[in-house]
């Protein structure tokens, strides 16, 4: 019998621990544990770890993919604000909330290790960041708030990059600051 409150604490359960200890650092047993159910419950839902871990990562990308839509279509804040909030989301969801790390960076972190289905949603997470941002990109530019001086997708990719180098370096340091300052580097870059 499905118990839709068991599953969704699994869940929940399972993209913390991905979020603080990566792919490879947590079993079901941690995640039984901590929900108070038998492993066995968690394989009726999740067979392996591979079939858990692709469900975060799509459930992470769809919420992500609807927040992101929110925020790019919201009239009354500029291509700036947008940015801005898109910066000040990813930070709320990850290292402002219990030193996480973002799912997807997390596990990209973990892709030599990670099974082929969960690589794959990986990618699709961080594709689909990358298209708001060229949209938001060519929006700013549209709106003359950008000024970008290279392809969109190679400006959205290095947007990309550096929030995931600061949210790690923010973990290793125990420094948020290093996360604001990221933002700023990349407003200061595109502004005019």
């Amino acid at each position: 019998m499905i118990n839709s409150n068991v599953r969704k604490q699994i869940l929940i359960t399972g993209e913390q621990l991905v979020q603080l200890n990566g792919y490879n650092g947590f079993s079901y047993r941690d995640i039984a544990e901590r929900v108070g159910v038998k492993t066995s419950s968690i394989h009726y839902y999740f067979p392996t770890k591979a079939d858990l871990v692709k469900e975060l990562v799509k459930l992470q990308t769809d919420t992500l993919q609807d927040h992101l839509d929110n925020v790019i279509d919201n009239s009354g804040m500029g291509s700036d604000g947008k940015l801005s909030a898109f910066f000040d989301s990813i930070f709320q969801i990850t290292y402002l909330y219990e030193r996480r790390m973002c799912l997807g960076g997390m596990l990209a972190s973990d892709v030599l290790t990670l099974p082929e289905i969960v690589q794959y949603e990986v990618r699709i997470f961080f594709q689909k960041i990358e298209k708001w941002l060229i949209k938001l990109l060519a929006q700013g530019v549209s709106e003359q708030k950008f000024f970008v001086t290279q392809e969109l997708r190679k400006e959205a990719s290095l947007i990309l990059s550096i929030l995931e180098g600061a949210l790690l370096l923010s973990r290793l340091y125990q420094d948020e600051k290093k996360l604001f300052e990221a933002k700023e580097a990349v407003l200061l870059r595109l502004i005019k």
